[in-house]
């Protein structure tokens, strides 16, 4: 008998007991309640980063492109931003941030161009007034948009998303 209780006191200390069990599980509970929402602000943060990346970009080219044509050349933006560019906050159909060229922004994170100086997706002299370039923050996500505002802000564009958009004027001035 003796050999009995010896075998069963040594398979008893071999596991773990309920309450440890669940003392870990408690403790994986409390570390995932912190992580997810610090992680899903990074998504959210680096989503509106990238949207303001790609208006830069769309900037750089308007301004680009208006500056050509005082010297008499045309620039494609379809071709000056296929960039491989995403649409960073995954919005609708939208293959390309710039989908929007020759019109106004109206999707999550779409960067519209639009004004009397385009001809299609075409910059060419002479520009009849001034390039707007507007984001859109028409997004499910409250907190999207909101990162999207305050990331624009931050970079120096805080009209960029309302209806004033920025503006390049004829002689390459942005406002």
């Amino acid at each position: 008998m003796s050999m009995l209780v010896k075998k069963a006191r040594a398979s008893a200390e071999a596991g773990f007991t309920l309450i440890e069990l669940m003392i870990v599980i408690a403790i994986i509970g409390i570390l995932a309640a912190i992580a997810i929402p610090q992680y899903e602000q990074y998504i959210t943060t680096s989503k509106a980063s990238a949207v303001t990346s790609n208006f830069k970009n769309a900037l750089n080219q308007v301004t680009a492109g208006v500056a050509a044509t005082s010297a008499g050349q045309t620039i494609d933006l379809s071709t000056a931003l296929s960039t491989s560019a995403t649409n960073p906050t995954g919005a609708g159909s939208v293959a390309t941030a710039y989908d929007a060229i020759g019109t106004t922004a109206t999707g999550c994170g779409d960067v519209g161009i639009s004004g009397p100086g385009l001809t299609g997706t075409t910059i060419s002299a002479p520009i009849g007034g001034d390039i707007l370039i507007k984001v859109g923050t028409t997004c499910a996500s409250s907190s999207l948009t909101t990162a999207i505002q305050n990331s624009l802000k931050a970079a120096g564009f805080a009209t960029a998303y309302t209806g004033s958009g920025t503006v390049v004027t004829p002689n390459g001035q942005v406002q």
